[in-house]
């Protein structure tokens, strides 16, 4: 009677067995998108073994598979502040060495940022690792293969590759990163005229050429005394007839790219984007809306600031041409 009792009790568990079928996977993997946890466990894996390379090309390249992006630690950007300020202060290679140091920090606890790479590299080529910055600057294209700087990393890595033969050393292993293409030209994009009855006046349209010109802004001196001037964009046009609009120049050492330009008939936007090459993770955006005057002399509208620091700014602007 018990062999009996066994062999029921076998069966009921072999069938509910069946019926429960094998233990789902947890719901952030089941579309097909990467899961947080997962993420954590390859970067605490990552920390045990921070050379291993092929290790941290799979971190990367699975954080690229999560829905959103994954929250960047605050100790990431502690870690890159005292970076940037080591990066300040030093004047020899042991100076710069402690900004590796801070850096490496930063890149530990947050292996997917491009930035952190990218600075780390830096102050790598400046101790005079070479090597070790190349390696580094290939996970930054990694991590970010579509940056606006891409070109320019590529092409500053084969430099490099000069400094670390004549330093006589051996290059790291370095991730495999495809080619990104070229981005496209940033359009003019002009409004279509809207259509009007047949018997109605003809519309006025602006001269896009009344646009032509280097436009500036007056503000008021930071200790006071006279306004200071500052050139906002200048606009020119090509052969083919088309507004073309390029940033001016700064003291401060930025480098400004028009990364959007819109021509409505009266009303202009232009948004010009700022980068510091000695802190590639800085960014600051201007963003011009405006109108031209009756006399098309001067562009009367909003300004407004954005930057990394999380700043935003706007106010009423009115510019002028010299």
């Amino acid at each position: 009677m018990a062999r009996v009792q066994g062999k029921a009790m076998i069966l009921l568990m072999l069938a509910a067995a069946l019926l429960i079928g094998p233990a789902a996977a947890p719901a952030a993997e089941k579309g097909g998108g990467g899961s947080l946890d997962t993420l954590k466990q390859y970067v605490l894996d990552l920390k045990k073994s921070p050379e291993n390379v092929e290790l941290r090309e799979r971190v990367i390249k699975y954080s690229q598979t999560l829905k959103q992006k994954p929250p960047v630690p605050e100790e990431f950007e502690r870690q890159m502040a005292r970076g940037s300020a080591f990066m300040k202060k030093a004047n020899d290679a042991d100076g710069f060495k402690k900004a590796v140091d801070e850096f490496q920090s930063a890149v530990a606890l947050a292996p997917w940022m491009a930035d952190g790479y990218a600075n780390l590299a830096m102050a790598q080529e400046k101790a005079g690792m070479f090597a070790e910055a190349i390696q580094n600057l290939n996970f930054s294209l990694l991590a970010d293969p579509y940056a606006k700087n891409a070109r320019e990393t590529r092409n500053h890595i084969y430099e490099l590759e000069v400094y670390a033969e004549d330093a006589k050393q051996a290059l790291k292993t370095s991730p495999s990163v495809p080619l990104a293409p070229p981005p496209a030209p940033t359009p003019v994009k002009v409004a279509p005229a809207a259509k009007k009855p047949q018997a109605a006046a003809p519309e006025k349209r602006t001269n896009p050429k009344a646009f032509v010109g280097s436009w500036f802004y007056k503000d008021s001196a930071p200790r006071g005394g006279e306004d200071v001037t500052t050139q906002a964009f200048i606009i020119n046009m090509g052969s083919d007839g088309k507004l073309v609009a390029s940033a001016p120049r700064r003291s401060t050492g930025a480098t400004g790219t028009v990364t959007v330009f819109e021509l409505a008939d009266d009303t202009i936007r232009i948004q010009v984007t700022w980068k510091l090459a000695t802190i590639p993770s800085y960014w600051k955006t201007e963003d011009y809306e405006m109108t031209l005057s009756g006399d098309e002399t001067k562009l009367r509208g909003s300004y407004r600031i954005k930057s990394s620091g999380k700043g935003e700014y706007a106010e009423d602007k009115v510019l002028f041409k010299q």
